[in-house]
């Protein structure tokens, strides 16, 4: 087994190239310490420490593919933290103790050595063997380096080990083991021409990872699916039958008292044309939600000039409908059948707005029929039939050949049902006249794309789960225009988030000495912290000439929001007030398509992170400051200029 002196050049060339940060290193010092606070300090992890402590490095991003070697943490050392003591647990009756961390696979390790030398990893309550010893795992992790040497970005593809076993069987060229990286738990593959390398870990199921230049070269596998792609090392989702990929931003997210914020989740950069790339471009979209195939923005504008087509209904419901002013229902249910193979997309959060808003106010609908109409119902089998006196069921479908049009549209049912109680109320019943009015919301809810789902017992509805039980909670107090507060949440949607985000922290539980007093009564001496909320801003561009605090909108809201949360009125809260004052401020701009706003329009989630996880309000102001240094110290520079400037 390889130890220190017997690296390979490949090993030795990667240790060259990791940061060494500081650290406490010196033998009887760490040993000193460890025993102090009862932590067994056996040979094998100060060997560790004195060799390799504070070694680490990143592949790519930060978050995405990452190793540190330090017993005394992963983010220990940095500006305003302490060093973290390594945790010791019991694994089959021997102690082992936290000596280094990895992000792998995209999942985030702690590892564990044992008085052998020997080390592991715990995968939620697992413990897996990965590496006879450090130099072990070393020389794996420098294969990884090797691939960057040649190619920026990988494609990924999660393979069984019998995969691997037919790969090293079927094809004349056998591929070349990697010996000094083939050492005890870790096996490393790769072909002759050097385009495809598979990696095998011994004890870690029946998966490998395979590592092609291009999903052409995975062919030499023999595999006869390309789906479930990823990327390596920034973190990608694969379109394979789009030749394109999706990578997180990375400089979207922060780090920040040992936590990652992942503040924008839906902000993307892309990797175009990756099927036949010789070399792979990333470009920032440059905005905070990406591309749909049918924007919402671009429905509404369409929607009022839509036509009916007469062959589509029944003509005598079409003259209901127009004499009664509900020809937008019908327009909808058209609409509607010609996404009958829409394609399934990711929603952002202002779509999933719009979503919540509109079933919200299908479950107020609801809620108020049933209570002029006792029932027993729930609105997943919302079928008032017996409530109308008409029979459960009636075909509808040789009359209005729309319906014949959504075999295979989640909207079908909703729409059947709609046309079913719209034609009872042309035959004259009064309160199938109320009944069809129910689903308009839901028609709209599909027409934009959004969906419903029952899973686990739970209704999901843009992106957010909650109990059957609790449906009348859910519903909507106050009756409103769907169609006009749909284009109200769309126009205003990074203002609709803020608000969202700023009711997700738990006021009530934040511990301090708060005072209650009349909204504005407060003393306010946060001026440093404004100044350095300013010089955070200054930094992206100097034409604010719309400034956050000057909007009446902005101030409206938040006096909305103080009302609701006393603690905003208080002089405790005064950190906090400024900051949804500046988030608000900031989403505003950013709907307003502020050319400054819109470089950076996740600039103040961070620190609504700092108020949802700090219960102490006495901390909120000094880990605010702490934020805005190191988003200061942040290259503005992004990764893709960073790899346009690397290419050869």
């Amino acid at each position: 087994m390889p130890d220190g002196d017997k690296l390979s050049e490949t090993a030795k060339a990667f240790i060259r190239q990791c940061t060494r940060r500081e650290t406490i290193t010196d033998r009887e010092q760490v040993k000193k310490i460890l025993q102090q606070h009862g932590i067994p300090a056996f040979n094998a992890l100060l060997d560790v420490q004195e060799k390799y402590g504070g070694l680490s490095y990143s592949f790519g991003g930060e978050i995405d593919n990452s190793f540190c070697i330090d017993i005394w943490g992963d983010f220990a050392h940095r500006d305003g933290e302490e060093c973290r003591l390594p945790a010791v647990l019991n694994y089959e009756g021997q102690m082992v103790v936290a000596c280094f961390h990895v992000m792998d696979d995209r999942l985030s390790k702690a590892g564990y050595i044992d008085e052998d030398g020997r080390l592991y990893t715990l995968h939620y309550t697992k413990f897996q063997v990965i590496a006879e010893n450090i130099e072990e795992l070393l020389e794996s992790e420098s294969v990884k380096y090797s691939l960057l040497r040649e190619k920026k970005q990988w494609i990924v593809k999660w393979i069984e080990q019998s995969d691997v076993a037919h790969w090293l069987s079927s094809i004349e060229q056998k591929p070349i083991l990697i010996e000094q990286a083939s050492q005890g738990y870790q096996k490393w593959w790769k072909s002759h021409d050097g385009r495809l390398y598979v990696h095998v870990r011994n004890g870690s199921g029946i998966y490998a990872v395979a590592y092609a230049m291009e999903v052409a070269d995975l062919t030499q596998l023999g595999l006869s699916s390309y789906s479930i792609l990823r990327g390596f090392p920034f973190d990608c989702s694969y379109q394979y039958d789009r030749e394109c990929a999706e990578v997180k931003n990375t400089m979207e997210m922060f780090h920040f008292q040992s936590r990652l914020y992942r503040t924008c989740d839906y902000s993307r950069i892309t990797v175009p044309q990756v099927k036949e790339a010789k070399d792979i471009y990333l470009y920032v979209t440059g905005q905070k939600t990406y591309e749909r195939e049918r924007p919402i923005e671009d429905f509404l504008l369409k929607f009022p000039g839509l036509v009916l087509p007469i062959e589509d209904f029944d003509q005598s419901l079409l003259e209901f409908a127009l004499c009664n002013g509900d020809e937008r229902i019908l327009k909808l249910i058209t609409y509607i059948a010609s996404l009958a193979n829409h394609h399934h997309h990711r929603s952002t959060s202002a779509e999933n707005n719009v979503d919540h808003l509109l079933f919200h106010e299908y479950l107020r609908r609801i809620h108020v029929f049933i209570e002029a109409h006792p029932m027993n119902v729930h609105p997943l089998y919302f079928h008032p039939y017996r409530a109308a006196g008409v029979p459960a069921e009636l075909d509808i479908d040789e009359k209005n050949t729309v319906v014949t049009r959504m075999r295979g549209n989640h909207a079908q049912t909703v729409s059947k049902l709609t046309l079913y109680y719209m034609t009872c109320a042309k035959e004259g019943n009064e309160i199938a006249a109320h009944i069809y009015r129910i689903y308009e919301p839901m028609l709209l809810l599909y027409a934009l794309e959004g969906s419903i789902r029952v899973d686990h017992g739970l209704i999901e509805v843009g992106g957010s789960a909650f109990h059957p039980s609790s449906w009348q909670a859910r519903a909507g107090k106050d009756p409103f225009d769907v169609y006009h507060r749909t284009a109200e949440a769309w126009k205003n949607r990074n203002v609709e988030y803020a608000i969202d985000q700023i009711k997700r922290v738990k006021w009530d539980k934040k511990i301090g000495n708060t005072v209650e007093r009349g909204f504005g009564m407060a003393k306010r001496n946060d001026e440093t912290l404004k100044a350095a909320f300013t010089h955070l801003e200054s930094r992206l561009g100097k034409d604010l000439s719309e400034s956050p605090l000057a909007s009446d909108h902005t101030e409206r809201i938040l006096a909305k929001l103080s009302h609701d949360y006393l603690l905003l009125q208080t002089d405790e809260g005064a950190v906090a007030y400024l900051i949804c004052q500046r988030y608000l401020g900031w989403a505003h701009l950013v709907d307003r398509k502020h050319p400054v706003a819109t470089k950076s329009p996740c600039l103040y989630e961070p620190f609504i992170e700092i108020l949802y996880e700090e219960e102490q309000i006495e901390k909120w102001e000094r880990k605010t400051m702490n934020l805005i240094r190191l988003m200061e110290q942040e290259s503005i520079e992004k990764y893709a200029e960073v790899l346009r400037k690397q290419k050869d």
